[in-house]
């Protein structure tokens, strides 16, 4: 009976792609055609920074930064683009676990061998006020789940940041680390929606390193190839 009212309510009220808008099966955040056109990327790309191919250590755009590796399942184009701006404006439970699911299915065994906990990035605050959902956190709690570690919301910004598109690299590179709230656990997965330049995760990896983590690891949905 159940299976019964899903398929009735699909006919309804099918839902909508949230790239193209055309009808998507029951719940999914895609049709199926822009499901085949998602931009995957591999394992077989740089664990440093993220990048689908391989880096000279030198010339690595994570050589200096607090995270020990990164990774993502797809990149920040298309069908999957429109999966990022869903989740972060308008549909974040309906795109989270969808997200989690590619990026815990594809993640590179040895980016998470001996992660201890989930941590996600902490929301800015202006941006959680005017959306009314931490899309990082319902994430991280997602993949917390999927891999079988506790999430822990280790993290919080006191004061709101300027967006990272309207700096230049030396402003990004300068973002403020947020507040640790308890101590860490030597090794830790922090999780966040966008991988772009790294200032974000490198920020949070570097607040948590000091105070006290081992090892950071980051693991996010999308990464610019920009």
């Amino acid at each position: 009976m159940p299976r019964m009212l899903d398929l009735l309510a699909a006919a309804v009220a099918p839902d909508r792609c949230l790239h193209c808008r055309a009808a998507a099966r029951l719940g999914a955040p895609l049709c199926d055609a822009c499901r085949r056109a998602l931009p995957w990327l591999g394992t077989d790309g740089c664990l440093r920074c993220g990048l689908p191919r391989a880096c000279l250590r030198r010339r690595c755009p994570a050589r200096g930064a607090a995270f020990s590796g990164a990774w993502a399942p797809l990149a920040y184009e298309g069908p999957a683009r429109a999966l990022a701006l869903a989740a972060k404006e308008h549909a974040a439970r309906r795109v989270a676990p969808w997200l989690a699911a590619a990026m815990t299915a594809r993640a590179p065994a040895a980016l998470l061998a001996g992660t201890e906990a989930v941590v996600p990035v902490p929301p800015d605050p202006a941006r959680l006020r005017r959306r009314g959902e931490d899309h990082a956190g319902l994430l991280g709690a997602h993949v917390a789940r999927a891999v079988g570690l506790p999430c822990l919301p280790l993290l919080a910004r006191a004061r709101s940041a300027p967006a990272q598109h309207a700096q230049d690299r030396a402003g990004r590179r300068r973002l403020a680390a947020p507040d640790v709230l308890a101590p860490p656990p030597a090794t830790v997965l922090l999780v966040d929606d966008v991988h772009t330049t790294g200032a974000t995760l490198g920020a949070a990896a570097g607040a948590l390193r000091a105070a006290g983590a081992r090892r950071v690891v980051a693991l996010t949905a999308l990464r610019t190839l920009r």
